[in-house]
Parts: C-alpha cells; structure tokens; sequence
C-alpha cells in the first residue's frame, strides 16, 4: 500500500499539471472585447421607449406567468337552494318508485338466497 499511494500522486500531479499547462492566459481579444459602436440616444427618445416598454411590461405582468395553466373551475356553478331541493324531491321519488317495483338489485351473490325468488 505504501508503494501505491506515492506512484497514483505522481500520476495525479502529471494530470493536473498538464490541463493547468493547456489554458490561455485569460485576456480577451481587444478587438471582439468592445460592443459596437452605437449612437447615443436623446432623453426623448428614452422616454418614449420606457412608455412603451411600461405599457408591454404591465400587460405582461396581469396576464398569466410562465409556468401557470388556465384552470378549469373544479366544481358546477351553484343552483339556488329552491331548484336543488326541487331536483333532489324528484330523484327521491324516481327512486323509490323503482324500489318499489323491484328495479333495484339487492347486491351480493346472485346465488345468494335474499336474490332468488321462490
């Protein structure tokens, strides 16, 4: 082990020397350091763009944001209390008419004895 851990730094060293060799010397090329040249603008002309800018901007803002869906509303527009206990009266009564003509399965088995009919 002693052998080992001196000949994998020697090695290490070699990498690590050589990616430290191949790198430039950080300056940047004069000539593609500099934006172009570009004429200065008037405070007008300022003005103008931060309106339209603003206008865009708040537009952007009310509407929806990146990452949010339209979300479809989870629930049926409520029915006035009136009109749902009107509903529920009629299916109660749809229901127990059913009943009592036998519609209604019992559940369970059908060869369980409550199902069979003498």
């Amino acid at each position: 082990m002693r052998k080992i851990v001196p000949l994998v730094g020697a090695a290490l060293i070699q990498l690590i020397a050589g990616a430290a060799m191949a790198q430039g010397s950080g300056e940047a090329d004069p000539a593609q350091g500099k934006a172009p040249p570009v004429a200065k603008t008037t405070p007008a002309e300022r003005s103008e763009a931060r309106t339209d800018r603003r206008a865009s901007g708040g537009q952007a803002a009310r509407g929806p944001q990146m990452g949010e869906a339209q979300a479809n509303p989870l629930t049926a527009p409520s029915q006035p209390r009136a009109e749902r206990q009107a509903a529920t009266a009629k299916r109660r009564a749809a229901n127990a008419a059913a009943n009592k003509e036998g519609k209604f399965s019992r559940g369970g088995n059908a060869d369980a004895p409550e199902r069979q009919k003498p």
